[in-house]
């Protein structure tokens, strides 16, 4: 298997905390009626939802 670099639980915590802010931003966009810079939070949200997933994924694999 090819050799991932380690991730640390603080990575983690850093993923989440920059999922809460786009999330935070996602909904104040849609207060403001800004309907397109809600769109491109929303997809940078996604994005940031699978960053998370490969560090999970990274801290899984560092383990064993």
């Amino acid at each position: 298997m090819r050799r991932i670099s380690p991730a640390m639980p603080a990575d983690l915590k850093r993923t989440n905390q920059a999922i809460d802010h786009l999330r935070a931003a996602r909904d104040l966009l849609r207060q403001a009626g800004c309907p397109r810079a809600a769109a491109a939070t929303m997809r940078a949200l996604a994005s940031a939802e699978g960053a998370r997933r490969h560090v999970d994924h990274r801290i899984t694999r560092s383990r064993t």
